[in-house]
């Protein structure tokens, strides 16, 4: 019998061939995590305090990322960016701060590759899914990672999504996830990885590909995986990564179940308020005025995202009283987007651009008042996420988020292009 892309991932790291329903102990190849007040604090208190540990097994292999509270607006919290920084430098752990939102640098930075296993407590590591690496989220079970090196695991089963067509201009990969969650479910995929492979992969650029991963919870994954390609070539090559294997599943690996999904055959598709996995098309709620957009986020604010938004703001002026917020996801894409006049278009059309934080993701950076509605190419939408409980959040593609603020209402992004 064959194996997927996961199985050999976690054979390598478990040290003995795996397959799905095995439990297992594995090495992480990465140890990754945010700054995030009783969650990062907590986790080194326990080491420090409690366990009376002076120093990690796993120091080399931990990432600390500053992406939340960059810029502090309390002495609170300018205490604990400090207190976290001093952590990272008295314990020799690997600190990355200003350089943008962690799943996305990582995956940029070459820091994760195909075929690696990396473990994070924030749901949305499956990101790294796009370059054919292995992102499990394991919430304060983190520490078991961080004193032993090791986590104990049931091999997940995978469920395998083949890959047809091209995106039609104007649809995003943002609406590929959206549409597999309207069309599953919130567990239908419960607990298995998503491995997305088919003819159709060759016409998925990596930032269509990275949304997948960062939103593939909302099906009730545990994870996503991209097949290596030659899209993961050519943009790690770009990244200056030469060293990688080519990770495929074996042609007669076990999936438990197999979809088909045509890409020019999708449509935009939202996420509708209250809940995270309430995916619709956007033609359900075309039309429903809008105050705000946000188009940043793991999820959201890549080179792609930007670029589109660009091209349909354009020329043209943001509604006035709709506020668009546009926060490239890293400092690479910050730099590249300027480079291109990119920012200069959007600025010119009314957005306002901030540099790269998780901050307005979730309130912080700006908020929405009661009774007030957003579009945002975010990672939630549940109430309470951007400010008031009473404020109501879509989540979309950063196509359709600029349409919107051109109308100031749900707008489908391909009337404009």
């Amino acid at each position: 019998m064959g194996q997927t892309i996961v199985e050999k991932i976690l054979t390598r790291v478990s040290g003995k061939k795996v397959t799905a329903g095995d439990i297992i102990y594995g090495k992480p190849d990465l140890i990754i995590m945010y700054n995030w007040p009783g969650i990062s604090d907590k986790l080194f208190s326990i080491i420090k305090d409690e366990l009376k540990i002076k120093k990690l097994v796993t120091t080399e292999k931990i990432i600390l990322v500053i992406d939340h509270m960059v810029s502090p607006s309390s002495v609170k919290d300018a205490e604990f960016l400090k207190n976290t920084r001093q952590y990272a430098l008295e314990n020799g752990i690997k600190l990355i701060e200003m350089q943008g939102i962690g799943h996305q640098v990582i995956i940029e930075a070459g820091i994760i590759r195909p075929g690696m296993f990396a473990v994070h407590f924030d749901t949305h590591v499956p990101t790294v899914g796009a370059v054919g690496a292995f992102g499990l989220p394991l919430a304060l079970d983190l520490l078991e990672a961080l004193v032993t090196g090791e986590v104990w695991l049931e091999v997940p089963h995978t469920t395998c999504f083949q890959l047809t067509g091209r995106l039609p201009d104007g649809v995003m990969g943002r609406d590929l996830i959206h549409k597999i969650i309207h069309d599953l479910g919130p567990q239908g995929v419960k607990n298995h990885m998503m491995e997305f492979s088919g003819p159709g992969l060759k016409y998925l650029e990596m930032d269509d590909r990275i949304p997948v991963g960062s939103q593939c919870t909302w099906a009730g994954a545990l994870s996503a995986v991209f097949e290596v390609d030659h899209v993961t070539d050519v943009f790690l090559k770009n990244c200056g990564v030469s060293d990688y294997p080519i990770l495929k599943s074996d042609s007669d690996a076990e999936y438990k179940e197999t979809y088909l999904y045509d890409l020019g055959k999708l449509e935009p598709y939202v996420i509708a308020p209250p809940l995270p996995y309430k995916a619709i098309p956007l033609s359900e709620v075309e039309g429903i005025e809008i105050n705000q957009g946000y188009i940043g986020s793991c999820a959201g604010g890549r080179l792609k995202d930007i670029e589109i938004a660009a091209r349909i703001l354009k020329g043209r002026k943001i509604k006035e009283g709709f506020r668009l917020f546009v926060v490239p996801s890293t400092k690479n894409v910050f730099k590249e987007s300027m480079q291109k006049g990119l920012l200069n278009v959007l600025v010119e059309a009314g957005a306002y651009i901030s540099s790269p934080s998780c901050d307005f993701c979730y309130g912080r950076a700006q908020c929405l008042a009661e009774g007030e509605k957003a579009v945002s190419t975010g990672t939630l939408n549940v109430p309470g996420r951007m400010g008031s409980t009473k404020a109501e959040i879509y989540l979309a593609s950063s196509a359709v988020v600029a349409a919107t603020a051109l109308n100031g209402k749900l707008s489908d992004p391909r009337e404009f292009l």
